[in-house]
């Protein structure tokens, strides 16, 4: 799963990805195509791409559904801190 940049913002990653299960990929495919899957791609995922003990613990709070265009970031997390919103 990528984007354009820059023409396809990253920041539309989720987007990328709602896309792809709205045509038939599954959702947990989708999803992991954009964190644990890339962070192994990146060879990154001993820190980044999932939630357990001794990672970054960078997370990103959602609404809803985060593959759902309607879905809103609610809070974000970098290494455990609250950075959003202030």
């Amino acid at each position: 799963m990528t984007t354009d940049h820059p023409v396809s913002r990253i920041q539309h990653l989720p987007l990328c990805a709602g896309l792809a299960a709205h045509e038939g990929w599954d959702e947990g495919s989708a999803l992991r195509a954009i964190t644990i899957d890339a962070a192994r791609i990146c060879r990154v995922d001993d820190r980044l791409g999932s939630l357990a003990p001794g990672k970054d613990a960078d997370i990103v709070i959602w609404d809803g559904n985060p593959l759902e265009i309607e879905s809103k970031v609610k809070t974000v997390f970098i290494n455990g801190c609250p950075v959003w919103p202030k």
